[in-house]
C-alpha cells in the first residue's frame, strides 16, 4: 500500500479510513500535543469505533476495544483501522502502546494511515503487530492522514511549534486607524470563528502593542491556550485581562527592569528573558521546549511582520472587512523590513476562501 488510494483492501479500506479520520478530528481542540487519532474495528459482531479524546487519557485503539468489551463483542479476527501507526511503550510515555492491546484482543489485520514520526515509534508499531503475525497495511490515505497531523509532525520532526498567522484587515489593508482603533474591524461572527481557531492551537501570541491598545483577553471557545506576550522592556500593566490567571508568558529583553520582572510574576505571569533582542527562531524553540506545538500569531503590525520577515509562518487566516479606513498614518496589516523588489514577494497558496458574514477569510499557506 501507498500514499493515497487503499490499494489492498480498494473502497473498503478507504470507506472506513475516511471514517476514521473524521473521528479523529473531533480531539483537535484537546489532545494536543498528542496527534489526533481515530480508530475503526469491523469484525463478524458488527462495528466499534473512538478516537483519542484528551492529552494523557486512552488511545483510540485501546479505547475502541474497551468500547467492544462493554458490549461483550469480540473483535477476535478483526480488521482494525486507524490514521496513524499504533504506539509502543517507550520511556516518559504517559499510557500503555496501543501495539500490545491490539495483539491481546487477537485482531488479525491492520490498516494505518501513516507511520508516526516519532523516531521512538517509527516502524516499531508496525513491526511489532508483523511479529505477533498480524497482517499490517501502510499507506491507506496516507496524504490525507499527514495533512491531518501536520502540526504533530512538524513538532516531533524538528521541535518548533507549527504557527499560525491570523489577520483581521480592511478592504485597504488596515489593522487600526491612524489613532490605533481596531475595535471591531470584522464582524461578530468572523470573531466567533477565530475563537475557534484559537481553541486548535497551544498558544495565542501577540505584542505589547495590542495589549495596551486592545487590552485583549485572547480566550478560544472551549480552551484556554497558553498567552504569549512580547514585551521587551515589561510594559504590561498588573491590572491587562491577558494577567487574569497564571496561563500566560512574557518574552522580554536583558532591558527589562528587576522590579518589573517581580511585580509580573506576583501576578502570576511567567517572565522570560531572551537575550539583547527578542529573535522568533529563539522564541520557537523556547516555546517547543516548554511544550507548545502550535502557535497562533495575532497581532500587532510589526509582530506579522517579523514572523514573515523570518520565514516561519505555516499557515495563514486572512480576514478581510469590507471597510475602507485611509490615512497614510493608519496601521497597516504587515510591518517589518518587508521586500525591495516585487519578485521577492512571498505569494500565498491558497487553500480556502470562506465567507463569514459580510467578511471574507482567505485560508491558505505561504
Amino acid at each position: 500500500m501507498e500514499n493515497g488510494k487503499c490499494k489492498m483492501g480498494g473502497e473498503k479500506d478507504e470507506f472506513f479510513m475516511r471514517q476514521v479520520l473524521e473521528l479523529a478530528k473531533q480531539g483537535e481542540s484537546f489532545v494536543s500535543p498528542n496527534p489526533m487519532v481515530g480508530a475503526v474495528i469491523v469484525c463478524d459482531g458488527g462495528i466499534v469505533a473512538a478516537w483519542h479524546r484528551k492529552f494523557g487519557g486512552p488511545h483510540a485503539e485501546v479505547l475502541a476495544i474497551s468500547l467492544a468489551e462493554k458490549k461483550k463483542m469480540s473483535v477476535k479476527g478483526g480488521t482494525l483501522y486507524v490514521n496513524l501507526e499504533p504506539c509502543v511503550d517507550f520511556e516518559g510515555k504517559k499510557t500503555h502502546g496501543c501495539a500490545d492491546a491490539i495483539i491481546k484482543a487477537g485482531i488479525k489485520r491492520v490498516v494505518v494511515g501513516m507511520l508516526d514520526p516519532n523516531p521512538r515509534v517509527a516502524r516499531n508499531g508496525v513491526k511489532a503487530l508483523r511479529k505477533a503475525g498480524i497482517s499490517v497495511d501502510v499507506g491507506c490515505l496516507g496524504a490525507e492522514a499527514q495533512k491531518m497531523n501536520k502540526v504533530f509532525v512538524k513538532f516531533i520532526k524538528t521541535g518548533v511549534p507549527f504557527v499560525t498567522v491570523k489577520i483581521g484587515m480592511s478592504l485597504d489593508g488596515k489593522i487600526a486607524t491612524k489613532t490605533r482603533e481596531s475595535k471591531w474591524i470584522t464582524g461578530e461572527i468572523s470573531r466567533a470563528k477565530v475563537k475557534k481557531i484559537r481553541d486548535a492551537n497551544d498558544a495565542i501570541l501577540v505584542g505589547i502593542n495590542t495589549v495596551l491598545h486592545d487590552n485583549p483577553e485572547l480566550c478560544g471557545a472551549v480552551r484556554e491556550p497558553l498567552r504569549v506576550i512580547l514585551d521587551s522592556r515589561l510594559r504590561c500593566k498588573p491590572d491587562a485581562k491577558v494577567l487574569r490567571d497564571s496561563n500566560i508568558v512574557i518574552i522580554a529583553t536583558a532591558r527589562a527592569a528587576k522590579s518589573k520582572i517581580k511585580l509580573l510574576e506576583k501576578c502570576g505571569a511567567r517572565v522570560k528573558i531572551l537575550g539583547k533582542k527578542i529573535e522568533i527562531n529563539p522564541l520557537l524553540r523556547y516555546l517547543g521546549k516548554i511544550g507548545i506545538s502550535s502557535v497562533l500569531v495575532e497581532g500587532g503590525s510589526e509582530i506579522f511582520g517579523s514572523f514573515i520577515d523570518s520565514k516561519c509562518v505555516d499557515k495563514v487566516y486572512w480576514f478581510i472587512a469590507p471597510k475602507i479606513i485611509g490615512g497614510r498614518d493608519a496601521i497597516p496589516a504587515v510591518g517589518g523590513s518587508g521586500i525591495t523588489n516585487l519578485k521577492n514577494a512571498l505569494s500565498l497558496r491558497t487553500k480556502h476562501i470562506h465567507r463569514f458574514g459580510e467578511d471574507i477569510l482567505i485560508e491558505g499557506t505561504l
